[in-house]
């Protein structure tokens, strides 16, 4: 059943003072400590993570950007994508 929060897709680039060592995916533990992290995906391209969020508004991952991805000094630039779910065909019908 929904549970009526926001989910994002937080696209991240890293700048140079990216640790390289944390390119292994053991590397990404620090992750834990944030809870509105659902999943973490290294990607390839223009950016080079995507972060799922959850939270109950989309002022909440916004503060959520702003105060925990931008306090990490590796990075370059975010780009944030809000949804919310309307119809999902695995619900029960209310």
């Amino acid at each position: 059943m929904s549970t009526g929060n926001w989910q994002a897709q937080v696209y991240v680039k890293w700048n140079r003072k990216f640790p390289k060592k944390w390119a292994k995916a053991k590397s990404w533990a620090w992750l834990k400590s944030w809870p509105e992290v659902k999943t973490a995906w290294s990607t390839m391209g223009e950016w080079d993570a995507v972060l799922i969020v959850e939270a109950t508004s989309p002022e909440k991952i916004e503060q959520f950007v702003c105060d925990r991805v931008w306090s990490k000094n590796w990075v370059e630039k975010t780009e944030t994508h809000w949804a919310r779910s309307v119809w999902n065909k695995w619900e029960k019908a209310a």
